[in-house]
Formats: C-alpha cells, sequence, structure tokens
C-alpha cells in the first residue's frame, strides 16, 4: 500500500544502515492502460501473464477499488473495468493472485469489528467469487494494528504480510510502523510461521518494509522500504534455498529515480511491474531482468 512522501518525511524512521545495490533489474519504462487515465497502484501481473491487477488511488477521500487490464503488448494493456466481486463501499487495494486462481486482497470492510483486513477469493478469468475473509490466525491483536498487504506465493502455499501500526482511523496516507510477516498454509488455514522473525531478520529494520512478491522458487523477496533519507526504494533479498532466512537485501539501482513503491514480479522472473509517481500521477512502470 503506497505511503505519501509529504507526510512520509514527517514521520517515518529512519533506516541507518548502509545498503548495497543490484542491477538485477533494468531499462524501466511506462506501461499504457488502454482506455483508463486515472491513477494505478499497487500493480500485480498474474502468473500466466495475460492479466495486470491494480487499484486506482488509495488518497484519503478517494473511493478505492480494484480493477484489472487484458494485456496487448509488451508495456500495453487493455483496461477491462473494476474488477466484480471483490469491491466494496469501503476500501479495496493491493491484489495478489497464486497459480490456482485465489486472489488475495486488502479490504477494510470488517476490520473494525473484527481486525481482519486481508480477503481471498476465486477468479476465473472474468470476476472473482466466494469472498471471505483468509481462514486462520493471522490477525492483529488491537485497533491500529493491520495486516496492510499481502503478496501470496505462487503456489498458494506462503503467505508474506506487511503488518503496519497505523493511528486511526484508517487508512492513513503512511503507516509509523511495518514490517514483514511469514504465514504458512496448514490443513486449509493460515498460521503465522514460528520462524518467521528469523526468516525476515535482515529485511525488517527501523524503516517501513511494505508491498512483499516471492519469486516462485521462494527464494527471491522484492518489497519496498521507506524512510528519510532515501525515500522510497525497491528492493531485492535473495537466499539459498527457500527454508533459510534471506540476506541483507540491495536497493535495485535502476528503479530509484522518484517515488516508487510495490514491485511485483513474473513468474519467469523477465519482468518486474512496479508504480511511480510522475508529474504527480501514480503510473506503472515495467523493467526487465538483466541475464
Amino acid at each position: 500500500m503506497a505511503v505519501v512522501a509529504g507526510v512520509a518525511s514527517l514521520i517515518l524512521p529512519i533506516h541507518l544502515g548502509r545498503e548495497a545495490v543490484s542491477d538485477l533489474y533494468f531499462d524501466p519504462q511506462p506501461v499504457t492502460i488502454e482506455g483508463y487515465d486515472g491513477v494505478s497502484m499497487e500493480p500485480f501481473i498474474s502468473p500466466d501473464g495475460r492479466f495486470l491487477f491494480f487499484n486506482n488511488s488509495n488518497a484519503r477521500g478517494v473511493h478505492t477499488t480494484i480493477r484489472f487490464a487484458g494485456r496487448t503488448g509488451t508495456y500495453s494493456f487493455k483496461y477491462i473495468g473494476e474488477l466484480p466481486g471483490v469491491n466494496s463501499t469501503t476500501f479495496e487495494a493491493v491484489p495478489s493472485l497464486d497459480t490456482g486462481g485465489h486472489l488475495y486482497f486488502t479490504s477494510f470492510r470488517e476490520y473494525a469489528r473484527t481486525l481482519k483486513s486481508t480477503f481471498v477469493g476465486d477468479f476465473d478469468g472474468k470476476r472473482v467469487t466466494n469472498v471471505h475473509p483468509a481462514p486462520g490466525d493471522i490477525w492483529p491483536r488491537h485497533l491500529g494494528a493491520v495486516n496492510m498487504d499481502v503478496g501470496i506465493s505462487p503456489d498458494g502455499s506462503t503467505l508474506y504480510i506487511s503488518r503496519a501500526v497505523f493511528i486511526p482511523p484508517l487508512p492513513l496516507p503512511a503507516p509509523i510502523r511495518s514490517s514483514l510477516v511469514v504465514a504458512r498454509l496448514k490443513d486449509g488455514a493460515w498460521e503465522i510461521d514460528p520462524r518467521s522473525g528469523e526468516i525476515m531478520k535482515n529485511i525488517n529494520t527501523r524503516a517501513l518494509a511494505y508491498a512483499p512478491a516471492i519469486s516462485p522458487d521462494g527464494r527471491e523477496l522484492y518489497f519496498t522500504r521507506a524512510g528519510i533519507p532515501g525515500g522510497m526504494r525497491i528492493m531485492v533479498a535473495t537466499r539459498r534455498s527457500p527454508d533459510e532466512p534471506f540476506d541483507e537485501p540491495r536497493v535495485l539501482e535502476a528503479l530509484t529515480t522518484g517515488e516508487v513503491e510495490a514491485p511485483t514480479v513474473s513468474t519467469d522472473l523477465s519482468e518486474l511491474f512496479y508504480h511511480k509517481k510522475v508529474a504527480g500521477k501514480w503510473v506503472i512502470f515495467r523493467a526487465i531482468r538483466r541475464r
């Protein structure tokens, strides 16, 4: 979920450590969505590459909803519309889809009652059905703490959760804290991995960490780190096996110009999408992987 830099510069905690850089992705270019000229944020490319999911502005006073577009070219999509079945009268954003067609997203439709904000439904290529809170015990314990966004592993077995703390009421332009948490699917329900802290020990710092996306093999984690100085950076962290902690993350150097957030990678890792503010408007960009 995007933060607003004007507010962020006043309240975001600072990452004090030195950050290494990576040239893994380069040549970022804007994406066009034919038939849509609004704000486009929180992109997610479907595992089969056919659809681009995103939401409009999440600024206060805007009705934030999830939309989707069909692919027509390397950098082009055609707008289909709001995604049927997922949107309520409150707030829906940050879609993430596994290969089984389970679409996870953030919704505040019942947060005030249950503290639940991660929902899931079944995407059939046209709409989403059977929408319900993600089952299991992955929820915060007090008002103001929220599962802000999640990234589902392509195989549907692991959730990477951005657990944030806001000052109510929600939503606000930026949380005061956010770190990444790992949850596993067990017997049809989600539970926080008891090793989550160890797995993320090199990821979570004083600065906000959010908008996670994971590679199909579980060895590459992409996320946004925010803090002053340095603003918002798209990071990548790797590990030798999916059972180990991630190594120290690196800044994707070619993507750091301007305000950038919310990476998502294709299943073959050949492309990375993210959103960027251009002339005061959030738009989606695509970068390519260095081979």
